[in-house]
């Protein structure tokens, strides 16, 4: 998963980059193509973005058009900027998620933004807007995708 969020982060600048310098100085830069999330999208999550990502019903958001988002177990605020969108989780204080925004699919990294001095949990995921529920591939033990890897 990690070289999968690299590649997209590389050709999104290596994008970025050559938009920049084909706007001539003092001309109108281009429209925006962003895509809204509001709607249902399928995850597919990883803490520490190594083995096999966890989809399940805890990784199935529904994004609503006034701001808010809901999964089985809660939901929470979302904000988007043309194609980068963050949520929140009301009922788990400090984790987020951040996500380039596509027409039918999200790659993003989540974690709990930490202190200097210690280690918060951080992940990848990505996402595909809901036509009909993907088939799951199997879960690693002895994660929870809602509150992170298993602490020992």
């Amino acid at each position: 998963m990690k070289t999968i969020l690299t590649a997209v982060l590389l050709t999104a600048s290596v994008a970025g980059m050559a938009v920049a310098q084909s706007t001539p100085k003092g001309a109108a830069t281009p429209a925006s193509t962003a895509t809204s999330i509001v709607g249902t999208w399928y995850g597919f999550v990883g803490w520490g973005c190594d083995g096999p990502p966890v989809q399940d019903s805890l990784t199935t958001w529904t994004f609503n058009s006034d701001g808010t988002w809901t999964y089985q177990a809660g939901g929470g605020y979302w904000i988007q900027v043309e194609g980068l969108v963050a949520w929140n989780f009301n009922g788990v204080p400090g984790l987020i998620y951040s996500a380039n925004v596509t027409r039918n699919a999200l790659n993003g990294l989540m974690g709990y933004p930490a202190a200097a001095g210690t280690t918060p949990g951080t992940g990848c995921f990505y996402a595909v807007r809901g036509a009909g529920q993907p088939t799951p591939p199997p879960a690693p033990n002895g994660q929870n995708i809602v509150i992170g890897p298993p602490t020992n």
